[in-house]
This record gives structure tokens, sequence and C-alpha cells, in this order.
């Protein structure tokens, strides 16, 4: 290396004199220039990941000024190992770089008031996937294209030396060795705490019932899912929560998210909460090595985010507190369903990676027009004369997420229309579905299954969506047409199950616990 010694003293110095955050945003600077000298494919992936790690363990603001002083330093110390690299190739990466730096944290931020580092968290990864569900983010969405296609456009111009690690390997294609999966294929090796091989076995033998049964994945992973949540397999093999479900006592609303929407909720009277939830009432005791749900009750939680790390092998964590809510456990609706996909193994996006950390990308907004927000994996429904909705589908309004996890024969209540006349007088009374969802409902249940129509009155949005889905079907019997309604209020997609969009699942944390499950189907 060409004049270690002063670029290790330089290096000293600037470190020294650097802004506050510095070492922190150098770590991320010195992933982003390795893969710019060996023009690395992974780059815009390291900045992203950089970031949202930062934002996750450090839960503080990334600065900017830090970043943008971290990449000079390390862009200078690229150039003093590759003395091909001119004075002039140095300041056009430098203006790319600080551009994309000004971008992310800078404009991103200040359009949105991300204010918080879990808001910009969430701002970071929606950008990340491509979500355009408001004229802002589809804006930055261009912005931030176009600063790493300028960014790529300068790195192809130059020739420089991709530096080695200690095995004699590039260092942008040292990783972590892969380890197989339960399904054989292979990722990161998983950090599961208990039992892993029992845990695979357990996880196959349940998917291989709900597949053997002709139950779409994504019911089953929201099953799986919904026992690891709660740490039991009696919680799947309860009754839908319909009108003689009694409230959940003990909590108290304590005022408005940040966003000035949802409500936060805390746990006012533990015992309440123990003696009233549908899902914890009834446990007398948890196995060994699990979490005791009943002492730590998870409710629902506006804003609230499974724990995950951007390792590959992070597990989805329903036990640690996380997401810009409250302090309690408990998750919002998106959480859920991105959980319910990932653990079963379905991507949402086309040639993405499954992560735990993705589930602050995906709010309820983008389900509602998947084709424009990065969720390649999903398309609306179409309505035949025989078919409609089925289990597996996920419903979305602005505001709301859920999966169907039941669907009768007849969802939408249609079988008795002849004319047109009928199909405009269906209502949700008789609409014969179950939904998984995490939601308010009850008193703020949190995660639950519900009778569709019972639930629907209680969300007038879902309901009048939805009705308006009933009508397609009912007209596409009656006029023997096929329908793909396009409401823009609410939609009904499906997942495509094709084997781009098949990937290895997200496993969760504290899966062993219900290895005792006899069966997932309700």
């Amino acid at each position: 290396m060409k004049n270690y010694g002063m670029t290790l003293l330089l290096g000293m110095m600037m470190t020294a004199c650097a802004p506050q955050g510095y070492e922190a945003m150098n770590n991320i600077a010195s992933n982003v220039t390795n893969d710019i000298a060996c023009k690395d494919s992974k780059l815009e992936m390291k900045l992203w990941d950089g970031l949202k790690e930062h934002l996750i363990e450090q839960k503080e603001m990334p600065s900017a000024e830090a970043l943008k002083q971290a990449l000079r330093d390390q862009v200078q110390k690229l150039a003093d190992e590759n003395p091909q690299l001119s004075r002039e190739d140095q300041e056009r990466l430098n203006a790319d770089l600080e551009k994309l730096v000004v971008s992310l944290l800078e404009e991103a931020p200040k359009g949105e008031r991300a204010e918080t580092p879990e808001q910009l968290l969430l701002l970071l990864s929606a950008i990340d996937v491509g979500d355009r569900s408001t004229v802002f983010r589809s804006y930055m969405q261009d912005k931030v294209r176009g600063d790493f296609t300028r960014l790529n456009k300068t790195i192809e111009t130059f020739d420089l030396n991709c530096p080695k690690d200690d095995s004699g390997n590039d260092n942008a294609s040292s990783g972590t060795p892969s380890t197989p999966d339960e399904d054989g294929q292979n990722q990161g090796g998983n950090v599961v705490e208990e039992s892993p091989a029992e845990v695979n076995r357990d996880y196959a033998y349940h998917k291989a019932q709900a597949v053997d049964a002709g139950e779409s994945l994504a019911v089953f992973g929201a099953r799986w899912a919904f026992a690891t949540t709660y740490q039991t397999c009696q919680s799947v093999s309860l009754p839908d929560m319909n009108a003689q479900t009694p409230d959940l006592q003990g909590i108290k609303i304590t005022g408005k998210h940040s966003d000035g929407v949802g409500s936060k909720r805390e746990i006012a009277s533990l015992s309440q909460v123990q003696s009233t939830h549908p899902y914890v009432k009834g446990v007398s005791s948890y196995g060994e090595g699990c979490f005791n749900v009943k002492s730590n009750p998870l409710i629902y939680d506006y804003g609230g985010k499974p724990y995950g790390t951007t390792a590959a092998d992070s597990a989805i964590d329903m036990f640690k507190n996380n997401g810009d809510g409250t302090k309690v456990l408990g998750i919002d609706c998106s959480g859920y369903v991105y959980t319910s996909m990932a653990t079963a193994g379905l991507r949402v996006k086309a040639g993405r990676a499954l992560k735990a950390s993705d589930s602050w990308a995906w709010g309820s907004s983008s389900y509602v027009e998947p084709q424009d927000n990065g969720l390649t994996c999903l398309s609306k429904i179409s309505v035949t004369p025989s078919t409609s909705m089925k289990a597996g589908d996920i419903v979305a309004v602005y505001g709301h997420v859920l999966i169907i996890d039941k669907a009768g024969t007849d969802p939408f209540g249609i079988r008795n229309a002849k004319t047109e006349s009928d199909c405009s007088k269906l209502k949700s009374s008789g609409f014969d579905f179950t939904v998984a969802q995490s939601s308010p409902s009850k008193g703020g249940v949190g995660i639950n299954f519900f009778d569709a129509r019972v639930y629907l009155p209680t969300s007038a949005k879902m309901k009048t969506g939805l009705e308006k889905y009933a009508y397609y079907a009912c007209l596409a019997k009656v006029n023997n047409k096929t329908y793909t309604p396009n409401l823009g209020t609410l939609s009904v997609i499906r997942h495509k199950g094709t084997s781009e969009c098949m990937a290895p699942r997200v496993k969760m944390a504290r899966e062993s616990c219900i290895q005792s499950c006899s069966s997932l189907r309700r």
C-alpha cells in the first residue's frame, strides 16, 4: 500500500477533528468505497443497510456532515491506493456521493418531517424498496434512483484495485458462509437461540400439512406468526373473535401518535389485561425457554414493529420493543402482514432477499396499489363467474392491511343474487370469511382472528371497499364476465407464487415454543 504510514497519520488527524458521529459513519463509508473499488453490485445495499442498521441499533439520527466527511476521507484513501485516480476523478466521485447523502439525510427527512430515528428508518426503508405511496415519496424515489445511476456511471469509468481481505478474497465478495435451511435452500446461518434442528423439522411438518390441505402459504405464515407471537398452540385453535367476545380491559389511551392518526396505548392494569385478553387469559403456563406472554402481554401498538436487524440471518423478534409506537410489546397491521409473508418464505418484491428489518419498509398504504410501490410479487385479484376472494389474499386500505385467514365457498354472499339490482344490495352482514390482523379491535387486542361480519362494521373504509368488491364479484356471476376492480381506496391482492417471488424464509425468535402444536389448521 502506497504511503501507508502517511495515510494512517492523516486518518488519525482527520478523525481527531471530524464532526460528531464520524466514527459510525466512517464504517459505512469504508464499506461503500470498498465496493466502489471492486465495482460490486452490493454498493447500494451496503449504504442502505449501513444507515438502517445505525438507526435500529444506535437509535440516533445519522449526521449528514459526518457521512460526507467520512466519504471524502475514504475517497482520499482510495486515491492513495490507486494513483491512477486523478484529482478530477476524485472530485466527480465526491460530488456524486455528496448528492446522494444530501438526498437521503437532508432532503428526504426535511420533506417528510422525519425528526426521529424511527421516522427516518421508516422513510429510508420505504425509499429503498420502491414505495411511491405519496407524491413526495415518488419524487424522492426518482431523485435517489437518479443519484445512484449517476454514481454507478462514474464508477464504471474507473479502473481501481479491489482490496483483499486477510484470506485473499475480494472484500466486496466476502460474507457469512451460507448454511442450508429447512427447505434445502441456502441462506446465512440464522441466529436462533433454541434447538434450530427441531424447529426446522417442526416448521417443515406444519408447512407440509398446510400444503397437503390445499392452504396457501400466506395463511400458513399468518398462523405460524400468530402462534409464535402468543407462544402457545392454543391461540390458533380458539374461535374467531365475534360480537360475544368481551372487550380487553386494563388498557389506557395516552395520546396520539406523532403522525396525528393512531392512538398511543399502554397497559394500565396488568391483572385486567391478563384476565380479559382472549389469547392470554386461558394460558396457565408456558414451556421452558418460552417467553412469558402473560407477564408481558402483547397488545395493539400503532407504529410498533417486530425487532430485526438488516443482517441476512436476523430473526424476527416479537418480544423486543421496536418501532415508533409506545413501550408496550406489540406491532401494527403492516408489521404483522410482512411477518406472515416473510416467515413463510414469500417475497413481496421479486428478487429482493427477505430480511427481518424490511417490516419497516411497507406500510398499509403501499399495499393499496402494489404495482406502484415495489410490491411486485403481489397483484390485484380478478373476480370471475366462479371465483373471487380466497384465503391468503391481502386486503388493504389507506390506514390498515390484513390477511384473509378463512374464506367460505361464497365469501361475498352472492349465491342467491340473480340480477344486477340484487348485486347492488349486498351487505357485509352476508359475508363468510375470517380476517387475520393486528388491530385496535375489542379495546386494543392486537394480533387477532376476527369474523368479518362483525369486524367490518367497526372499519368504515374496509366495509365500504369490500362491499364494492362483493358488487363486482356478483356482477361477474350475473353477467358471466371477469372484472379486476380498481377502486383506488381498497385493494384485494394475491401473492403470485412464482419462483422469483419465493425465498428462504425469515425465522422468528422462540419458534421452538410451538413445537408441540399438533396442527396449525383452523
